[in-house]
């Protein structure tokens, strides 16, 4: 069982010192939270509660990116574009301290610095007990003064989305300026240093097929400002790949139903973290509690399911996710040398199509 699907790091070393600077201050914790992400699925075991909780608190976007679903019609008509009230947010963070979850992340399908309270949310889930506080983001609205105040309030890890350099990057990152935002990422680093912080931990992504030409050159440009550079396949977003092409791992079941929880801008707690368009709701944040959602029938069923032999295809969103696709690994070129990158099989490697 592949756990953590799809992403690969461009250096193993970078990775390494990665996960020390993750697990400073709960070492004991951080290792017990890796071991669980990595083996409880492995062994279908439900625990108690989930260790991480996604909390998406903006499903709205300021960027507009050729490969993202957040583009297409489908998702326009199904998703409302809202941020999560705060109230509901510290119902939901209370719930995950008391039950020991490890970590939070407060983004995922939306731009989650666009919240008027972030840094507010952020300080409220450290204050409570959750152990590390991670964020997505597209950099178009985090200014080095917001980053500042995320860092002092306790925000443990962020990934930031950067696709390609210079006119590649601002063909996909629409309307984001190459300059502007490499400056910031720079920044970013002068802060840490500057007041000696560690965290936030920051890992900087990008598609394969915005690197593929000169991988080496992306590395070397974020490599002495970032804590870890990882890159991922083209994945199918825009739902533009023939159903009958598609090839699926054998006997897959899916980790994610193992590992964490999903909840909605609007409370709506999302069956996979991979449910982009909100079509498995399996519990209300608003009036159900999480830990009788994570133990509840809907995803009782989904578990279920994924345990007979290809049952993952009698669900739509699971026949249609990226997770059970069959991947193969590619040598590529990485300067002198070559590394492995893992690509879906029949896809596509265009952005946008």
């Amino acid at each position: 069982m592949k756990i953590n699907k799809g992403q690969f790091v461009l250096s193993k070393w970078k990775q390494a010192g990665f996960d020390y600077k993750r697990a400073r201050g709960h070492l004991f914790s951080y290792l017990r939270n890796r071991f669980y992400w990595h083996y409880i699925p492995r062994l279908k075991k439900v625990l108690s509660f989930p260790g991480h909780v996604d909390i998406e608190i903006s499903s709205v976007c300021n960027l507009s990116c050729p490969m993202c679903y957040t583009t297409t019609g489908e998702f326009k008509e199904n998703v409302s574009k809202r941020f999560m009230d705060f109230d509901l947010f510290k119902k939901i963070v209370d719930q995950c301290a008391e039950n020991g979850v490890y970590s939070i992340r407060i983004s995922l399908r939306g731009e989650a610095f666009l919240h008027k309270d972030v840094i507010e949310m952020i300080a409220y889930a450290k204050n409570t007990g959750i152990k590390e506080v991670a964020s997505l983001t597209n950099l178009y609205s985090l200014t080095p003064e917001k980053f500042d105040a995320a860092m002092k309030a306790g925000l443990g890890w962020l990934t930031i989305s950067f696709d390609g350099l210079n006119e590649q990057y601002e063909s996909i990152r629409k309307p984001a300026k190459f300059n502007e935002m490499y400056e910031r990422v720079k920044e970013f680093k002068r802060i840490k240093d500057r007041h000696g912080s560690i965290k936030p931990v920051i890992k900087i992504q990008t598609l394969w097929p915005a690197i593929k030409d000169d991988p080496l050159a992306y590395y070397k440009a974020f490599d002495p400002y970032v804590d870890n550079i990882a890159s991922n396949p083209l994945i199918d977003y825009l739902n533009n790949d023939d159903a009958t092409q598609i090839e699926y791992e054998d006997g897959f079941v899916c980790p994610v139903l193992y590992q964490r929880l999903v909840i909605a801008s609007d409370g709506g707690v999302l069956l996979c973290i991979n449910d982009e368009m909100g079509k498995n709701i399996i519990g209300d944040a608003n009036i159900d509690s999480l830990k009788k959602v994570w133990h509840g029938e809907l995803i009782t069923k989904a578990r279920q399911l994924h345990l007979k032999d290809n049952g993952f295809m009698e669900m739509q969103c699971c026949r249609e996710c990226f997770l059970p696709r069959k991947t193969v690994p590619v040598l590529e070129k990485f300067g002198d040398t070559r590394i492995n990158v893992d690509k879906y099989t029949r896809r596509a490697e265009v952005i946008g199509k």
